[in-house]
């Protein structure tokens, strides 16, 4: 089962729907969550479409829209498609796909399928994401102690090896869980608004002992950037509250620190030739380090 949160994701929905139809195993439901249910509302009909002329088999391609609320996260709309899914008794994998991706070889569900069905149930598991050039994007890596934190990342002679990798972090790009096979149910964590809400997932149900797992097989295409046209103030607000607010979580002190003074500086630079950027992130600053939402 595959679960896309879409906001003003209209212009690459409907390539995706295509690509889910012409799948080998195509999902047994792909369910889209809308947050944009006021300044865009999700149109089903240009996705069926798009999936039945790309296919011409008998059985469509199953479609269901979950209203989310105007702006929320991509987290929050996970969560709220989780919740669905656990009141309807749904107790399989769910594969989280970003909706600017694309499965363009017709391969991809059921070769997922074949490597889940051989790790454990609280597996959480990220597929490799390649760019539009087929670059290998940075769909998972390691945390370190240090200012360097992420920056040991998957690299393309990992993809080359074509092995199983046990990381650290995985990119909600693309991750499949299997959220009751968790105590509690696998959620993500509303404190991060934008960005770091995969990585800290990862890392709470790790420290709980999940195996946290990236395939090199199946490939997964990003077309990054398109998946939603979110105001740019918007986006830098948020991610600057996600960004530290992870700091906090799983770094050392010492880190949060230097970091933040770094940040606070460069955008006390750019202050006068980026203003409204700038402002952004001054104004998510103050939210990250105020008191820690408490962690699901």
């Amino acid at each position: 089962m595959v679960v896309t949160v879409a906001y003003h994701s209209e212009a690459v929905l409907p390539e995706l729907a295509g690509d889910l139809a012409r799948q080998r195993q195509p999902p047994q439901f792909w369910l889209l969550v809308d947050n944009s249910p006021l300044s865009a509302p999700l149109d089903l009909e240009p996705l069926r479409v798009a999936g039945r002329l790309a296919t011409d088999k008998a059985a469509p391609l199953v479609l269901r829209r979950l209203a989310g609320h105007e702006g929320d996260g991509f987290g929050v709309g996970c969560n709220r498609a989780l919740d669905l899914l656990a009141a309807q008794g749904w107790d399989g994998w769910v594969w989280l796909l970003n909706p600017d991706t694309r499965l363009p070889g017709g391969e991809e569900l059921a070769q997922l399928g074949q490597q889940l069905a051989r790790l454990p149930p609280r597996a959480v598991v990220g597929t490799a994401v390649l760019d539009d050039h087929g670059g290998l994007e940075a769909s998972g890596g390691w945390i370190d102690p240090g200012l360097a934190f992420r920056s040991r990342r998957l690299e393309a002679t990992d993809l080359a090896a074509g092995a199983p990798l046990a990381v650290d972090w995985l990119s909600g790009c693309s991750l499949a869980l299997r959220p009751s096979a968790h105590g509690p149910p696998a959620r993500f964590d509303p404190a991060f608004p934008l960005y770091y809400e995969d990585m800290d997932l990862c890392l709470r149900l790790s420290a709980r002992g999940a195996p946290v797992v990236w395939l090199p097989q199946p490939t997964v295409r990003h077309h990054r950037g398109q998946g939603s046209n979110a105001a740019v103030p918007l986006r830098q607000r948020l991610s600057t509250i996600s960004y530290l607010r992870f700091l906090r979580r799983h770094c050392p002190p010492w880190v949060l620190v230097l970091r933040t003074l770094r940040l606070l500086a460069l955008t006390l630079l750019r202050l006068p030739l980026q203003p409204r950027r700038s402002l952004a992130v001054l104004q998510g600053i103050g939210p990250a380090l105020g008191p820690d939402p408490l962690q699901p």
